[in-house]
């Protein structure tokens, strides 16, 4: 059935049937609104890399960490020392609040209860009363907390220092002691004076069962802030996943209520400058809501989380929303000129007289532009299920979400508010009023006379816009092989917020803490989650070569400037062999067998390593499993530890650590490295193999589907490669643009190319599609080309004006990511303006002579 009758067909013979399937296909769907989870985390981008599932591995195998659980973080700092008996007595004091407090209490582990430096000096003077060695003294079991206070109250001040001493320097450093990760350097910073037994800031470690809710963790480690703030001198900061992941989903949420009033109340102005008509604003608004219920309840359906990729969604549907409704209401204007007239402000739209009906009217709009809003749809959904091929699970997700979205942008604007509008003008005509309104563009004035540039141009020298165009896409080009990747946490977190928001009363955005409390805890080397990383090895690891490879292995780690230095000028990096060697230090039978598996003599064991192994799980049964994994007898994998500098950026970490797995990576055994910089440069690295991957298949795909479709509708295949041509030039454009700006490929904005070519292709097929209209009315090239630049280069306008301005808006966002997806979308729709209103009509007037596709001029 061709276009034009399978448009009279909807819009005289079954629209009833056609309003009634779709909204209840709306409805069902809105019913999985209730299922939309919403999870700003950034665990979900992490999964699927090699890193990420060696990371789980080590947690749950090898950390020391009790299972099921999650760690946070209490930072007291102050100007003086806060290693004191009175420091040590506020903080053992304000442990018992946290396991009483019914917020904090609920959520921590009973078998890993908080633990700070304090508690170990309680520890080490109460075994020393017992009669137990220093070399001796293990944290665990530990006794109750009343005790551990009344022990530090009975301390000289000799004591004091010597059991500080102690503590940071043997008890934490013990292979048997095995949480928290980083030892001692876990709860003093590396700037501990050993000599003075002082530090400027210390932490106490928290445990958390793992299957709190989100809510109730960031409440729980918010109260703890809380209450350490309000019963220790100094201040207290907490580093804990709940913090951050709180700060993150209220950081979404800050910005939307702040910028997604704005940016609607733009639209809205923008919507009734250009329709100058309340009901068709109306009717656009209300078909935008129901593509976002169609949208978001296949969300809730599919069970796929909401998370920070998913606020592109409502932008990319409004803006291609708003651009079908345009061009479906500018076609049914231009077929009913204001009073009844064919002349249109000094401007007319070909030969044929106009329809004076509402329903012909509406019926020739959508027999004009049915066949470009299903081509668009096509493949602007393409474009996005190229994401398919991404590594990044939320990646893949966004593209089909969008996809879906997408085809029902298609069903509600080229189906639904049609029809709705025919019945609305129709009812408003038979009160008397008249619905006659004039197009975009087609008015005359100044925005008819700035649409006539390209036209102009195109007529007087298409080859020089194109030589103009391709000399801006080569200077474009040579940037955007500079544009940066990267994934860093603190690029998520607000830093501050921006002094105009103050005022703003019930919007006024809370207080965001944890990118200064990281910054902090870098500044003072903690080692905690955050500045360890991690090498992995597992296979045939009882071979003799196995731990010559792992020193070899330790010794590139340490070559690496990232590698974190102790207040001892030695490595922080830890692996079985070092552990092992203090070991054998302390224990005469472990050395034994640890000295005779050593031929060469170079303190690395070179043969019989199972017994070697098995002696270690006997001499130090509780730390030995940290170190070297076994299952069921067999050792199966082995683990370096590598804590790094925190002030370097996450990049350079994983540039110097990687390298370090080289050495154990093959020959029966695999080696990777991980730890959270490792694992957010991977996301990065598949981030960018998205951008590459996707914008191949998307070209690749999208040139197909047009030259197939042109080639069966027109007869001219390469007709799909000259609506395409724009596009491309676009992408180059808009990374071009990234790299001047500063704008890194991240989480949010890795998805650009997807959208420039999905926005693009919708404004090039929409150019393409009505001049090959006005063509084959044989009216000449000149007359098909000026109908389609004033006609739909003006609904284009629209369109950009409205899309672009509202996502603009982004950039008031508290979220830097969020204001650089906004910044860089808004270029996009304009660079897809430009090249379906600039770039394209050149382009048509070169191929119609190429292909000698005017029949006027046959």
């Amino acid at each position: 059935m061709k276009p034009n009758s399978l448009a009279e067909s909807v819009v005289y013979e079954h629209r009833r049937k056609v309003v009634a399937v779709t909204l209840a296909v709306v409805f069902v769907l809105g019913l999985g609104l209730p299922g939309v989870v919403l999870d700003t985390t950034l665990e979900e981008f992490r999964g699927g890399t090699a890193e990420h599932a060696a990371d789980g591995y080590i947690t749950d195998n090898m950390s020391g960490q009790a299972a099921n659980s999650t760690g946070s973080f209490v930072v007291i700092a102050d100007d003086e020392n806060v290693l004191t008996k009175q420091r040590y007595l506020q903080q053992l004091r304000v442990q018992r609040q946290l396991r009483n407090d019914p917020v904090v209490g609920a959520t921590l582990i009973e078998d890993q209860q908080p633990l700070g430096i304090s508690n170990v000096v309680a520890i080490v003077a109460i075994r020393r009363e017992e009669g137990v060695d220093a070399q001796e003294i293990t944290v665990e079991p530990r006794p109750p907390l009343d005790e551990q206070i009344e022990a530090i109250e009975g301390l000289s001040e000799f004591e004091l220092e010597l059991y500080t001493s102690y503590a940071v320097g043997i008890v934490m450093d013990d292979v048997e002691h095995t949480w928290p990760e980083g030892g001692s350097f876990a709860t003093v910073p590396t700037s501990y004076e050993g000599n003075g037994k002082t530090a400027e800031s210390t932490a106490i470690v928290v445990s958390h069962r793992e299957s709190v809710p989100a809510e109730e963790l960031a409440r729980a480690q918010t109260r703890m802030a809380d209450i350490v703030d309000s019963e220790v001198e100094g201040d207290a900061m907490v580093l804990g996943q709940g913090v951050i992941d709180d700060e993150l989903r209220r950081s979404s949420f800050d910005s939307l209520a702040i910028v997604g009033p704005l940016a609607f109340l733009f639209v809205l102005v923008v919507l009734v400058l250009a329709y100058r008509d309340l009901y068709d604003v109306a009717l656009g608004l209300f078909g935008v809501a129901l593509v976002l219920v169609w949208t978001f309840g296949f969300m809730g359906w599919a069970g796929i989380t909401f998370n920070q990729l998913f606020v592109a969604v409502p932008v990319l549907l409004m803006g291609l929303s708003i651009d079908y409704a345009i061009h479906v209401f500018m076609r049914a204007r231009e077929e009913r000129p204001p009073d009844g007239g064919d002349d249109v402000g000094g401007f007319q739209f070909g030969d044929e007289p106009r329809s004076t009906s509402v329903r012909k009217a509406m019926a020739t709009a959508l027999g004009g532009v049915g066949a470009a809003l299903a081509l668009v749809t096509i493949t602007t959904a393409t474009g996005f299920l190229s994401n398919l091929v991404s590594g990044v699970a939320p990646v893949r997700q966004f593209g089909l979400v969008s996809a879906v979205g997408i085809a029902g942008a298609f069903v509600v604007f080229g189906l639904l508010v049609p029809i709705l509008k025919v019945e609305l003008d129709e009812r408003l005509e038979a009160r008397g009023a008249d619905r006659r309104a004039p197009a975009v563009g087609t008015e005359g004035g100044r925005l008819t006379a700035l649409l006539a540039v390209p036209l102009v141009a195109a007529r007087r020298s298409p080859k020089g816009v194109l030589a103009a165009a391709l000399v801006v896409t080569l200077i474009a080009g040579g940037g955007a092989a500079t544009v940066d990747t990267t994934f860093e946490q603190e690029d998520l977190l607000v830093e501050e917020t921006p002094e105009w928001m103050d005022g703003l009363g019930p919007l006024e955005p809370g207080n965001y803490t944890a990118q200064e409390n990281i910054a902090f805890v870098d500044r003072e080397t903690y080692i905690y989650s955050g500045t360890t990383t991690q090498i992995l090895v597992r296979g045939d690891v009882t071979a003799d070569d196995t731990l010559d490879r792992v020193q070899a292995a330790s010794d590139t780690a340490n070559r690496s400037g990232s590698v974190l230095i102790l207040p001892d000028d030695t490595n922080a990096t830890q692996s079985p062999i070092r552990v092992m060697a203090d070991l054998a230090d302390d224990d005469a039978a472990f050395n034994e067998t640890f000295t005779a598996a050593d031929t060469d003599g170079d303190g690395v064991p070179d043969r019989n390593l199972e017994a070697v192994y098995d002696a270690f799980y006997e001499a130090a049964p509780d730390g030995a499993g940290t170190w070297v994994h076994r299952e069921d007898g067999e050792y199966v994998a082995l683990r370096l530890v590598v804590p790094v500098n925190g002030t370097e950026s996450e990049p350079a970490i994983a540039e110097d650590i990687r390298p370090a797995a080289a050495p154990v990576d093959g020959d029966g055994l695999s080696a990777i490295a991980t730890g959270q910089p490792i694992m957010n440069q991977a996301v990065a690295e598949n981030l960018l193999s998205t951008v590459v991957d996707s914008l191949l298949v998307t070209l690749v795909v999208v040139l197909g589907v047009l030259m197939a479709v042109y080639r069966r509708l027109e007869g001219y295949a390469t007709l799909g490669a000259v609506t395409l041509a724009p596009v491309a030039l676009a992408v180059a454009w808009i990374t071009g643009s990234m790299a001047a700006l500063g704008i890194p490929f991240n989480v949010m904005t890795a998805l650009i190319t997807s959208f420039t070519i999905g926005l693009g292709i919708d404004y090039s097929i929409h150019v393409s599609e009505r001049y090959v209209y006005e063509l084959n009315r044989d009216i000449g090239t000149e007359a098909a080309l000026e109908n389609a630049v004033f006609g739909t280069g003006g609904a284009l306008l629209g369109s950009t004006a409205s899309t672009a301005g509202g996502i603009a808006i982004l950039g008031l966002a508290l979220l830097v990511p969020l204001q650089q997806f906004g910044i860089i979308t808004a270029l996009t729709i304009v660079y897809a303006f430009l090249g379906s209103v600039v770039v394209l009509p050149s382009l048509l007037v070169l191929w119609t002579e190429w292909a000698d596709a005017d029949p006027a001029a046959a």
